[in-house]
């Protein structure tokens, strides 16, 4: 096992690769390699860089959410990321950070104190969306949304008492001690854990545990249910046209189902159809053919538009694709960086042994059919250290490039948000 001394000797090895951590712009950019850091626990002494422009924030985490979203999706034909899961890890990082390094990732996350509002929705979800079935419609139990944090530090890391408190009262946070020496054992442990709150949608979350490794905070965020209205309709022999951004047609069996809410402004149109467990799929088509982002769209003007008095018919394809994204690069572009910069990070809420992050996360997986969806994503933070009046009929055909958002309206919470351009 290893001793104080030597974890504090692997942490100041680490600081001496100041020139190549942090936010600095010395690497490649590559996709391949990009996931393959992805996969990895990020503390390898090579940094994989790929270039962002400066994102700015604005005082709404969902637009900050979007702006981030667009930026490491630009090159990406399908892809998803869980808001709410990197939401979580990096408020685990906040309830330990201290100064400026807890200003910046307030200013992402919109709130001095994410710790409270943490703990206020992890007990709404408890109440509403999973253990306590309030709802006359949740009589199955695969209609669940769960919510799962842990912290596993090295053995040789003195964590402070207060954080360990913090998140694990506010958070519910699983805090655990392992022997990173003995990484084949931790690997185990930890992508076990990860396994089973994303019931094995995502089987890991890091391929290795660098000698440099002090603690891996890790938020899960796990989604299952049928659609409130049954299954949509599919016939597997009709095949019906889907285009491509390059105008290329694609024929595959599109479902097809009738909704409740119509929503429309300057940029797209959209339909809502909720799950049994009391979230709705919300699918975006924009106005106009070909590339897009999100931030164009202006989605959160598009949620405020929703209508019920229209009849809707909801198209679109069956979806099933999983997202590895590395984020500190585009977090740096985003403004927080001292918490990735081993001589400016203030994480001294955590631990006495200096701390910095050298590398966040997220993996993400969906399967949406007729029947239902089925979404998880894990984020990692790697320490190196009314009846309605009818008044006509709509259709939203997902029939090319497209945008969804699983979205929990009564809590004004994006889980996931994705962008489809080729199913």
């Amino acid at each position: 096992m290893k001793n104080f001394k030597t974890a504090l000797a692997a942490i100041l090895a680490a600081c001496a690769l100041l020139n190549l951590t942090g936010c600095s712009d010395n690497s490649v950019s590559s996709d391949d390699k990009s996931k393959s850091d992805a996969s990895s626990s990020g503390n390898s002494a090579e940094t994989i860089k790929t270039q962002y422009a400066p994102i700015t924030l604005t005082d709404s985490n969902t637009e900050n959410s979007i702006r981030l979203f667009d930026a490491i999706t630009a090159d990406k034909d399908n892809a998803m990321l869980s808001p709410l899961s990197l939401n979580m890890a990096l408020g685990l990082l906040e309830a330990g950070a201290n100064g400026e390094t807890k200003a910046q990732l307030d200013s992402y996350l919109q709130t001095e104190n994410y710790t409270d509002f943490a703990a206020e929705y992890l007990e709404f979800v408890r109440k509403h969306r999973s253990d306590e079935k309030i709802y006359p419609w949740q009589d199955t139990p695969d209609e669940v949304l769960e919510i799962a944090n842990s912290l596993w530090a090295d053995n040789a890391l003195p964590l402070k008492d207060d954080y360990k408190q913090r998140i694990g009262g506010k958070f519910k946070a699983e805090i655990k001690n392992l022997d990173f020496s003995d990484p084949s054992n931790a690997l185990k442990e930890i992508n076990g854990w990860v396994n089973e709150k994303t019931h094995e949608m995502i089987p890991s979350v890091l391929d290795e545990i660098s000698p440099a490794t002090a603690a891996v905070l890790i938020n899960t965020v796990y989604f299952e249910s049928a659609w409130y209205l049954g299954e949509w309709d599919i016939d597997e022999n009709k095949k019906e046209s889907y285009t491509l951004s390059d105008g290329t047609v694609k024929e595959l069996p599109l479902m097809n189902t009738s909704v409740p809410a119509y929503f429309e402004n300057s940029r797209a149109t959209a339909f809502g159809l909720p799950y049994k467990n009391g979230v709705d799929f919300i699918g975006i088509l924009p106005k106009e053919s070909g590339e897009f982002t999100l931030e164009s769209l202006d989605i959160p003007a598009l949620l405020k538009s929703e209508a019920d008095y229209y009849e809707v018919t909801a198209v679109m394809p069956r979806l099933k694709f999983d997202t590895d994204f590395a984020l500190r690069d585009v977090l740096c572009a985003a403004g927080i960086e001292n918490v990735f910069d081993v001589s400016a990070a203030d994480l001294s809420g955590i631990s006495d042994m200096p701390l910095y992050v050298s590398e966040i996360i997220q993996k993400t997986s969906l399967e949406l059919d007729e029947k239902g969806t089925k979404a998880a994503a894990v984020t990692a933070d790697f320490l190196t250290g009314g009846g309605p009046v009818y008044k006509g009929t709509k259709t939203v055909r997902l029939d090319r490039p497209f945008a969804f958002l699983i979205y929990d309206k009564t809590q004004d919470q994006i889980l996931f948000m994705g962008k489809v351009t080729e199913p």
